[in-house]
């Protein structure tokens, strides 16, 4: 279920965590990380990019093993190819995405609230990531805290719904047990913020629901079935809100060349 609960502040720390990461240094960028995080596709250095990990669960066997560790890339690699790479935020801009791999295991576990129970492995090495994805084969609801995140390996949906609010700081819009927050031009905690805003004028059609601490919320977009509100179908498309947010973080990326969506949810790209 495409249902995490995450930190308001996420809307600021996605915006500075480029300034965070290591400066590059001549020649080709690193293909490693201290002993435990190898890249899977990094031909940025990371302060130049979007750095995605992916670490394993404990089910996914000993990483010291060459067939363990198979299965677990295989994942890896189906999620980058039908999560990642069918969202055209992501896809346009693959030149400005870094993915890698941890071989530290965590475990995910029925948590008592809506949010599985996790024990992480060192993250270390992977400190300079945007966004840690832990793969879990046992079906759970999936979560967001901060950077860190899960997912299944076939949740492809999941996957980029998850990676959005951590790289991007992109709020729920569906009702009613997300995680929201005052994140214009998507979301809006007043009827008059979302009707006045200049930026929506091209899409907007505000309409709003009450979550669960009864907290009402506006989207600008209603009903528009996009990554981030639509828990089921195909659709991986972010919507013209999220891609205002999305942008604005991509383009903090030195040189980034940033290439905008061709198609916005609730259309498919082919």
């Amino acid at each position: 279920m495409l249902r995490p609960r995450i930190s308001s502040a996420l809307v600021v720390i996605a915006m500075v965590l480029v300034a965070c990461q290591p400066a590059p240094a001549s020649g080709p960028p690193p293909q490693s990380f201290g002993t435990s995080v190898f890249a899977v596709a990094a031909a940025k250095f990371p302060n130049e990019a979007i750095d995605v990990v992916f670490a394993p669960d404990d089910d996914y066997g000993d990483m010291n093993n060459v067939a363990d560790r198979q299965a677990f890339l295989d994942d890896v690699d189906d999620l980058i190819q039908l999560g990642f790479s069918m969202n055209q935020g992501w896809s346009l801009n693959a030149g400005v995405v870094n993915y890698w791999y941890l071989t530290l295991s965590g475990d995910v576990q029925p948590g008592s609230d809506t949010c599985p129970s996790v024990t992480w492995p060192s993250l270390s090495d992977a400190a300079f990531a945007e966004v840690i994805i832990l793969l879990h084969t046992n079906p759970l609801r999936d979560c967001a805290w901060g950077s860190q995140v899960t997912s299944e390996p076939t949740s492809y949906r999941t996957v980029v719904h998850e990676a959005s609010h951590a790289v991007f700081g992109l709020p729920d819009e569906y009702c009613c047990d997300g995680g929201y927050w005052h994140a214009p031009p998507v979301l809006y905690n007043l009827e008059n913020s979302c009707l006045t805003d200049g930026v929506t004028s091209g899409w907007r059609d505000c309409d709003s629901f009450t979550d669960t601490d009864a907290d009402e919320w506006w989207r600008s977009e209603d009903n528009n079935c996009d990554i981030m509100n639509c828990v089921s179908g195909a659709v991986l498309e972010y919507g013209p809100a999220d891609w205002v947010i999305v942008e604005g973080v991509l383009s903090g990326l030195p040189n980034a060349g940033i290439n905008p969506p061709s198609v916005f949810a609730p259309a498919e790209w082919p």
